[in-house]
């Protein structure tokens, strides 16, 4: 049970911690002046330049405090020196009290430039006799040093003992003027910031290249992964190193030229089964196994008439040529209304609509590319008659209905085809039509979602192998003005890419 101290204890949150709006405040205030890219060139320059710099500024503390110090311990070895010989001085003048040799101990010490003052004192601490500048309220201690100042000026006083045999009879002092150890320390310590900062400005510019030469491959990874982007299969980092970043660029290069060798295969592959098929099949190489599924989909099949005489006065590489201008007109129909090319079968080609990819308008779709393929080869028949070239006609057959979709065949060897029912309807339909002509069972006309966009006539009951009863069919003549005038366009944009291609080919 919670009491009400616990429900009133506010949740630990950020801002509620100690500092938390002062960071927030801090974060929101230099967050307009922050790029929102930095490159870690810079960033790796300014961590060791800081570092350096940071080092720097340590080392010449520890130097310059070092040496003030070095040089404060020689002057107060001097100044303790001095006091020391004045007091041996007046050793003997103070125990004869002879007054006036002290007195003139004293002034020729004062007279030096560094000597600001002196004094003698006895047992009794009281002054016998001084010269110069004294600190105020100046009592002798033996050994000890007096730190003041006159007229901004630094000082130092210095006490020594008058001694006679292990007796204290008097003490002296001696004032030394600290100007020449300032403007001395001051000298260093100007002498040390120059070096400090001189070593760290170099520091400075050698971090930032040595930076930009570590963050060379980084740029070149990146520039890698832009090509990559971009469909750049072949870009390699020809960079070679020995550390972590070589192993790095090895396995970039390694993955790089996996995937141009995936892509190059790929490729291939679209030539043989549909493009959708071939990146299913590449995407999940450990799941290309045998099966299939129900679907609802269109069938088209188209033949060429008469092929087997028109062989026989051929060359193979002239039936070869030939076929393939007549199959690229069907693959550039297949394409524009989404349907996939099943196979090719000497002079015939299967064409499914529906599958592998979804479709809801596979029926009109296979009714457009039906008759864009009778249109494509009209045109093509005209130019290669006035080139004094082969020309054929096809017919077609369609149906639409539930077939089996699916990898078909062995373990070893396997095929994504469709097979079923409306399959064989649509071969037998193919096989029945006439030259030229399109022939559909009377199902698809009848679809309430085709009868309004398709041109058909009734091309009567038919008799098929395989069934009891005749089947019903129609001559698609064509399809409503609006997908004729789309068709039409697309047609010459076929024809005019084909002549652009094919050598000495004119309109």
């Amino acid at each position: 049970m919670n009491t009400p101290a616990d429900n009133d204890t506010p949740p630990d949150t950020d801002a509620n911690r100690p500092g938390g709006a002062l960071r927030r405040r801090f974060g929101a205030l230099i967050r307009p002046y922050v790029p929102s890219y930095f490159p870690v060139a810079w960033k790796m320059g300014l961590s060791i330049s800081a570092l350096i710099l940071v080092g720097m500024t340590l080392l010449g503390v520890f130097l310059l405090n070092d040496q003030l110090q070095r040089m404060r311990q020689q002057a107060d070895s001097f100044g303790a020196a001095i006091a020391a010989q004045l007091a041996h001085t007046a050793r003997e003048p103070l125990l004869a009290e002879d007054r006036f040799l002290l007195k003139v101990h004293i002034n020729n010490l004062v007279r030096s430039d560094s000597i600001h003052g002196a004094a003698l004192f006895d047992r009794d601490t009281t002054p016998i006799d001084q010269a110069g500048d004294l600190p105020p309220r100046a009592l002798p201690a033996d050994g000890a040093v007096q730190r003041w100042r006159d007229q901004g000026e630094a000082m130092s006083t210095y006490f020594a003992p008058v001694t006679v045999e292990q007796n204290r009879v008097g003490a002296v002092a001696v004032t030394l003027s600290d100007r020449s150890i300032t403007a001395a320390q001051r000298q260093v310590r100007d002498t040390m910031i120059t070096a400090t900062l001189a070593m760290g400005l170099l520091a400075i510019i050698a971090s930032f290249l040595i930076s930009r030469r570590l963050a060379k491959p980084i740029h070149n990874l990146l520039a890698a992964t832009s090509a990559l982007q971009q469909g750049d299969l072949k870009y390699r980092i020809q960079e070679r190193r020995n550390d972590e970043i070589g192993h790095l660029i090895e396995a970039y290069n390694s993955m790089a030229h996996d995937m141009l060798e995936k892509d190059q295969v790929e490729r291939v592959l679209q030539r043989f089964v549909s493009p959708s098929v071939a990146r299913t099949m590449m995407a999940n190489l450990d799941q290309v196994t045998l099966g299939g599924r129900d679907v609802e989909a269109t069938v088209v099949f188209a033949d060429i008439v008469g092929f087997t005489r028109l062989s026989e006065s051929l060359a193979p590489e002239a039936v070869a040529d030939m076929l393939n201008v007549y199959f690229g007109a069907i693959t550039a129909a297949t394409s524009f209304y989404r349907g996939t090319i099943d196979k090719y079968m000497g002079d015939c080609a299967m064409i499914v609509f529906g599958v592998p990819e979804e479709d809801s308008e596979h029926l009109f779709h296979g009714l457009c590319c039906a008759v864009m393929i009778q249109r494509l080869v009209s045109r093509l028949n005209e130019q290669r008659a006035r080139r004094g070239q082969t020309t054929v006609e096809f017919r077609i057959g369609m149906n639409s209905g539930a077939m089996l979709a699916g990898n078909l065949g062995s373990r070893d060897r396997m095929q994504y085809t469709v097979v079923g029912d409306a399959v064989n309807l649509a071969s037998r339909l193919s096989n029945m039509a006439g030259a030229g002509e399109i022939i559909a069972a009377a199902a698809l006309i009848d679809d309430p979602n085709i009868g309004s966009r398709v041109r058909a006539t009734e091309y009567g009951s038919m008799r098929v192998r395989g069934r009891n009863e005749p089947v019903r069919t129609y001559r698609v003549d064509g399809v409503h003005a609006l997908s004729e005038t789309l068709m039409e366009q697309r047609i010459a944009r076929f024809l005019a890419e084909y002549y652009a291609e094919a050598p000495g080919a004119t309109s």
